[in-house]
């Protein structure tokens, strides 16, 4: 029904003269179409979107993989990040956009709908099919990564563990760092083993 209403709307303003258009855009303001998809997408259309990271994703330690690679792509133009996010979350985000090129905008609005928590766009319609990142917990847990390794992000842990990294899957090693011999001089444990003595 919704859709049917949205045909008719857009072909009867297509069937509008220029003058009457002006004119009921000076007395009503613009006609936004799909306002309610927009707000699902921080003022953008869905088909312009690369890639989506819900909030609680932009709040993680790590940077997504898809993230730089959706600034990556040629059809990127900009990034968009919701302002209600604080920025000690986004500022890994801003800092990436700056060494790819790419200019960000936080957008605040009372009306977004949704988690959504930063986007990558086009200004063209790019139609990609799963815009949507799968969270790292649920990705690495399907792959066969502890628990305790993946709570272990952006900590010092062991070479073994290290190489287990590797091992699931190379692109998180950049996520952790290995114990050096004088982090255990002064004391420092991998959090993985420590977490089951």
């Amino acid at each position: 029904m919704d859709e049917e209403i949205r045909s008719k709307t857009i072909s009867n303003w297509a069937q509008k003269s220029n003058l009457e258009k002006t004119l009921m855009a000076g007395m009503n303001g613009i006609i936004e179409f799909r306002h309610d998809e927009k707000m699902h997408y921080l003022g953008e259309f869905k088909e312009n979107v690369i890639r989506l990271l819900s909030q609680k994703q932009v709040a993680e330690v790590v940077i997504y993989s898809e993230i730089i690679q959706a600034l990556k792509d040629t059809r990127a133009t900009k990034m968009i990040i919701n302002g209600r996010i604080s920025s000690r979350f986004t500022e890994k985000y801003k800092k990436l956009a700056r060494k790819l090129n790419k200019p960000t905008t936080v957008r605040n609005d009372t009306d977004f709908k949704g988690d959504t928590g930063l986007i990558v766009i086009s200004d063209e319609a790019v139609d990609i099919q799963v815009i949507t990142v799968e969270e790292r917990s649920i990705r690495l847990k399907r792959l066969g990564m502890s628990s305790a390794l993946i709570n272990a992000v952006g900590k010092k842990v062991c070479k073994k563990c290290l190489e287990e990294i590797i091992k699931v899957n190379p692109q998180e090693k950049s996520d952790y760092h290995e114990l050096t011999f004088l982090d255990r001089i002064v004391g420092e444990h991998c959090p993985v083993h420590q977490e089951t003595k």
